[in-house]
């Protein structure tokens, strides 16, 4: 049996009824990458590493090649568990291409602005607000159902994700989180509930449950239509998170609201450094090196900085 043979194997025959239908079908995804016909008993890392580099001159992602890779790993050590394989040398030294530097770009304050003051254009408006005003993630706030919603105490549980239609339990149990219902958030969530026709928080126009394509294709032409460079909604999601940041809501804290298992994520994902950034460090830097009793202060011009001021320390 190849490895290719094998893996496939592997999938359905151990991995099918044990993990999610979502978690089921994204590896079937990352399967096809998987063209390797030598057999278990001759496979080296040589055979594993020409894989990878096919995948990379195809211009296929670091992210593509490692699903891959957690695939072939995952079956060849079942492989060795039933005496398939003798040992897994096959899985050291390999070497993946570097990942790009991908950048996160949130709404633009004026963005923001727009969006929340246009909204109710779109039938999935309070939807649009509710991702920007919590930053959860669109199959979350899908499958919120009223018995997850305590307007009294003001908080909102998150416990499940939509998945085509189907609830399904969160992934992890970071990703099982109470937040807090703050502002606009309230009047949303209190008008919604006098007007609930099922057991779901956000609805179609019909009463019945969102489907994740048609709000996305709403969203889309939403933005479309107010001046704004369509994209997929989980930018609302970046944005609350680059204002959480910036209006010093800790890290920690961050990170824990969005889910994440770690700090780290939360900031190699969303704590993108812009203009305005270097703009107050400048201004700070200024500060520190001006002489006592004055100091000049710096704007960015669009081409270049200027000095404005002196002005006097008090």
């Amino acid at each position: 049996m190849n490895l290719s043979e094998w893996v496939k194997v592997w999938l359905h025959d151990y991995k099918r009824v044990m993990v999610k239908p979502s978690t089921y079908d994204s590896y079937c995804v990352n399967l096809c990458y998987v063209r390797c016909d030598v057999d278990l008993s001759d496979l080296t890392s040589i055979d594993i590493q020409r894989m990878i580099s096919d995948m990379a001159a195809e211009g296929l992602s670091t992210s593509t090649i490692k699903h891959m890779l957690t695939l072939v790993r995952q079956a060849l050590r079942k492989a060795r568990s039933l005496g398939l394989v003798s040992s897994l040398a096959m899985l050291e030294e390999l070497e993946l291409p570097r990942r790009s530097a991908g950048t996160v770009e949130p709404f633009s304050a004026a963005e923001y602005e727009k969006i929340v003051q246009c909204a109710q254009n779109s039938i999935y408006s309070d939807l649009f607000l509710a991702l920007l005003y919590t930053g959860a993630r669109v199959g979350e706030l899908i499958a919120l159902r009223w018995r997850d919603v305590n307007l009294v105490g003001g908080e909102i549980h998150i416990r499940n994700t939509d998945y085509r239609g189907t609830l399904q339990p969160v992934k992890t149990d970071s990703g099982r989180r109470t937040l807090p219902i703050y502002g606009d958030l309230s009047a949303i969530l209190r008008r919604r509930y006098r007007r609930r026709t099922c057991d779901r928080v956000f609805t179609n126009s019909l009463g019945l449950p969102c489907v994740y394509r048609t709000v996305l294709d709403a969203w889309r032409r939403f933005l479309g239509n107010i001046g704004i460079e369509p994209c997929g909604l989980h930018k609302l999601r970046h944005t609350f998170a680059h204002r959480a940041l910036r209006a010093g809501v800790p890290a920690r804290v961050v990170s824990a609201w969005l889910g994440h298992a770690d700090v780290y994520i939360t900031l190699q994902i969303y704590d993108t450094v812009d203009r305005d950034d270097f703009r107050r460090a400048a201004d700070i830097l200024q500060r520190k090196n001006a002489p006592s009793g004055a100091f000049v202060s710096r704007i960015f011009t669009g081409g270049g900085f200027a000095d404005v001021g002196p002005f006097t320390q008090r």
